[in-house]
């Protein structure tokens, strides 16, 4: 990678465009300028106009630049996530996800990784990271975070001070709504109790886009990623105001040279909610999301089109909500002519509130 140029969780984009952000600084987005503003309100710097996009679609991943030099036979960019657009009407006040620092890979190629849960606009993404490598302007050998305000291509990213932390830590990203006027909306993102990781940004478009992430670069070998199975990225809490939203992400696989995937283990956003980021290919599939009333009973068929066994003893309708209690029954299999196998399975809510769920089975 060129000296001049930064690998940023956004992208490649030159040097010159990357900005780190003091302890104490904030970003203002008023007046449709981005301005680096002392906590007295004095003007320290000007970064130029707020780039626009047309609303309607996030920023990223369609933003991120991974030139073809930086792109080996295996996948780089935004490898696997999970996604889910805010159209309560309500401000985003609060999202918050735990996870642990992961081993760091067992092999060293140069690789760059970058784990997080964020949220964005059109034209910038606001994300508290995890890093692993050099991106041209910090990092090494090593796992450290900081917090990251980010334009796609040929835009400006800003990032808190990087501190270094260890596998085995606990980590829990935040972002929280601070205020809103008539010029915009402000927010805070920290790592919780990891001191000068805050990035502050006052007065800027409403974030509406929530993601949990795995995004890389340079990776050679599936050994280039963490020495381990997954990150289970847990304890998300997601608020609009006092209340709680109704939340169902989406799941996008995008590059799986490695296996890489993301499985939903538990949608419930009280403190519980769980989006596994796998590594490598797990011992079990999902498929199908639904929801089921109390005392009711559905009958689902899934099939592949191979003529293979993929584990249907082994399916069972998995609750995305607390207190679920459901149970799988009448599981059941045919053949085509052609061989393809066909699955079929019951599920009945045992419980006395409407479920969402997922099915969740072996041997794929």
């Amino acid at each position: 990678m060129a000296n001049d140029n930064v690998l940023t969780p956004g992208g490649l984009r030159p040097r010159s465009l990357v900005f780190q952000i003091e302890p104490g600084a904030v970003l203002d987005g008023g007046g449709g300028r981005i301005r680096k503003l002392h906590s007295s309100g004095k003007v320290l710097l000007d970064f130029g106009v707020v780039p626009r996009r047309p609303p309607g679609r996030p920023v990223m991943p369609h933003n991120v630049v991974h030139p073809r030099m930086l792109a080996p036979a295996f996948g780089s960019g935004w490898i696997t996530y999970a996604s889910w657009t805010n159209n309560t009407g309500a401000p985003i006040s609060l999202f918050s996800t735990k996870w642990v620092v992961p081993p760091g890979p067992s092999t060293q190629s140069g690789q760059l990784l970058y784990l997080f849960n964020g949220i964005q606009n059109s034209t910038m993404i606001y994300q508290p990271v995890l890093q692993w490598g050099s991106n041209g302007a910090f990092g090494g050998n090593y796992w450290c975070v900081a917090s990251w305000y980010a334009d796609g291509q040929g835009g400006p990213a800003f990032h808190s001070n990087p501190v270094q932390v260890n596998s085995g830590d606990v980590l829990t990203g935040v972002m929280t709504l601070t205020g809103h006027t008539v010029n915009g909306y402000s927010y805070n993102c920290d790592f919780q109790g990891i001191a000068n990781t805050g990035l502050p940004v006052t007065n800027i478009e409403q974030l509406t886009w929530l993601i949990e992430t795995l995004e890389c670069y340079r990776i050679t070998k599936c050994s280039d990623y963490p020495a381990t199975n997954k990150t289970a990225m847990s304890s998300i809490k997601i608020e609009n105001g006092k209340s709680i939203p109704s939340v169902g992400w989406s799941v996008t696989n995008k590059v799986t040279d490695c296996g890489q995937h993301t499985l939903l283990f538990d949608e419930d956003t009280t403190g519980n909610g769980e989006v596994d980021i796998w590594y490598k290919a797990s011992p079990f599939w999902t498929s199908g999301l639904g929801t089921i009333g109390p005392g009711q009973s559905q009958d689902w068929w899934f099939t592949w089109g191979g003529n293979g066994d993929v584990g249907p003893q082994l399916i069972q309708a998995e609750p995305l909500n607390a207190s679920g209690e459901l149970a799988t029954t009448a599981i059941a299999e045919s053949r085509d002519s052609n061989g393809n196998l066909t699955y079929h399975a019951t599920v009945v809510n045992r419980g006395t509130t409407t479920i969402a769920f997922q099915w969740r089975g072996g041997g794929r």
